[in-house]
C-alpha cells in the first residue's frame, strides 16, 4: 500500500507542518480502527492530537484526507520503491523476484489491511473518501511497476504482452481488496501467498 511521496528538500516550516500531519495522522488511526470513519469525528481526533479542531482542517483541508494520511502513515518505513527495486536486482531468478515482491507485499498488507477495510466501507458512502482511495490506487498502479522493470532488464517478463497491459494485472491481483476477500472467505494466509505468487508467475513471467 505505497503513499505518495514527499519532495526530496523541505524547508523548516515544511518539516515542522509534515511533522504536525504526522502527528495528526497517527492519533487519528486508532480512532478510525475502533470507531469507523463515518463515527470518528474531527473533533475527536484533535482532541486525541491535543491540538485545536481548526488545526487538523488546516492540515488535511478534509476528513477524507486525514484517513488517507492514516493510511499512508500505516506503513511509513516500508515503503520504499527505490530499496525494494535494487534489492530485487540482486536476485538470482525471477522465481526470486516474484517472491521478493510476494514478501514486501504482505508487509504492506499486515500493516495497513485494518485501515484499508476502514477505506473500503467509508467509500460506500462519502464520496470525498472515493476519491481519495481512487488516486491512492492510482499511485499504488504506477509505485509497483518495479517489479515489472527489473523482470524486463533481466529477460524474465514475457513479450507476448503490452507492458502497461501486464502493470494493470499486477495492479489488480495485488489489490488489497483481493486479500481482504480472501481473509474474510476464511481462507488461510499462507494458501493466500502461495495462489497469488503462483499466479503472478504466470501472468508475468516469459513462458519458456
Amino acid at each position: 500500500m505505497p503513499a505518495e511521496g514527499s519532495p526530496p528538500y523541505m524547508s523548516l516550516r515544511e518539516r515542522k507542518q509534515q511533522a504536525a500531519r504526522e502527528h495528526v495522522a497517527d492519533a487519528a488511526s486508532p480512532l478510525f480502527l475502533r470507531d469507523g470513519y463515518v463515527a470518528t469525528t474531527t473533533r475527536a481526533v484533535a482532541k486525541a492530537a491535543g491540538v485545536a479542531e481548526g488545526t487538523v482542517f488546516n492540515l488535511f483541508g478534509s476528513k477524507a484526507e486525514l484517513l488517507l494520511a492514516s493510511l499512508q502513515r500505516s506503513v511509513p518505513d516500508l515503503v520504499d520503491s527505490a530499496v525494494w527495486t535494487e534489492q530485487a536486482r540482486a536476485m538470482p531468478d525471477a522465481a526470486a523476484v516474484i517472491e521478493h515482491f510476494s514478501v514486501t507485499g504482505k508487509q504492506v498488507s499486515d500493516a495497513a489491511l485494518p485501515l484499508v477495510r476502514v477505506f473500503l466501507e467509508a467509500a460506500n458512502v462519502d464520496e470525498s473518501v472515493a476519491e481519495a482511495w481512487r488516486r491512492q490506487e492510482r499511485f499504488r498502479l504506477d509505485g509497483q511497476k518495479w517489479v515489472l522493470e527489473v523482470l524486463a532488464e533481466r529477460g524474465w517478463l514475457r513479450s507476448d504482452r503490452g507492458f502497461d497491459e501486464l502493470a494493470l494485472d499486477l495492479w489488480l491481483l495485488a489489490a488489497p481488496e483481493l486479500h481482504l476477500k480472501w481473509l474474510d472467505a476464511g481462507m488461510g494466509e499462507d494458501e493466500f501467498q502461495r495462489w497469488r505468487r503462483g499466479l503472478l508467475a504466470t501472468l508475468l513471467l516469459d513462458p519458456a
